[in-house]
């Protein structure tokens, strides 16, 4: 799943690996998630580990997830393998903004992001799907894992897999109102309500 919509979100800023706060809305997406996690698996939920994202973002909105859910949120791993692409200079601008500032660079991003990298560290994102293809090869045989990470790190873990062409993840959208089961090499996508109602 995807943390829950931020102020840069709002705003259309890249935000990379830097980071700004939930809006009440994406508080409230990610209690409907946790909500709805509990609902469909019930006890079997206490079989997942829940792991997210060391960002702020990520890390809020599974804490968020896991006390909707029942859950213990002291029991989160952090994962460096699944943050968000960075966006090195980039990160915390706007598509206008970015374009003003350096409209060759940006220019070269659009024609070929999978190469492409953004300047001062940024990652292309072929090197966020190696990313992903590295966390899941390291995962042990049978893991039963919530993760709440990121929109483009999320379009990579389900390219890589359903090991399908890199170009796949462009076509891809990153909802923060659904979850992806991924299980036998297949993907289900999981509509959640926002006004789902959390345990009590």
């Amino acid at each position: 799943m995807r943390h829950g919509e931020t102020l840069w979100n709002r705003e259309r800023r890249f935000q990379g690996q830097r980071d700004s706060p939930l809006t009440g809305r994406g508080i409230a997406q990610m209690l409907a998630v946790g909500a709805c996690l509990r609902r469909m698996l019930g006890d079997g939920l206490d079989a997942f580990e829940l792991v997210a994202s060391p960002l702020g973002r990520a890390w809020q909105s599974a804490v968020l997830v896991a006390e909707a859910a029942g859950l213990d949120p002291l029991g989160i791993r952090l994962e460096p393998l699944v943050q968000e692409i960075s966006w090195g200079s980039w990160d915390g601008l706007t598509a206008a903004e970015i374009e003003a500032r350096e409209p060759e660079l940006w220019r070269r991003r659009l024609a070929d992001a999978f190469a492409e990298a953004p300047p001062n560290g940024g990652e292309s994102r072929l090197h966020v799907l190696q990313r992903a293809r590295r966390w899941l090869s390291a995962l042990p045989a049978g893991a039963r894992i919530l993760l709440v990470s990121h929109g483009t790190f999320g379009r990579a873990l389900r390219c890589a897999y359903r090991d399908l062409p890199h170009a796949s993840m462009l076509e891809m959208d990153a909802p923060q109102t659904a979850c992806f089961h991924l299980v036998d090499g297949r993907e289900e996508r999981i509509e959640v309500a926002e006004g789902e109602a959390p345990l009590r």
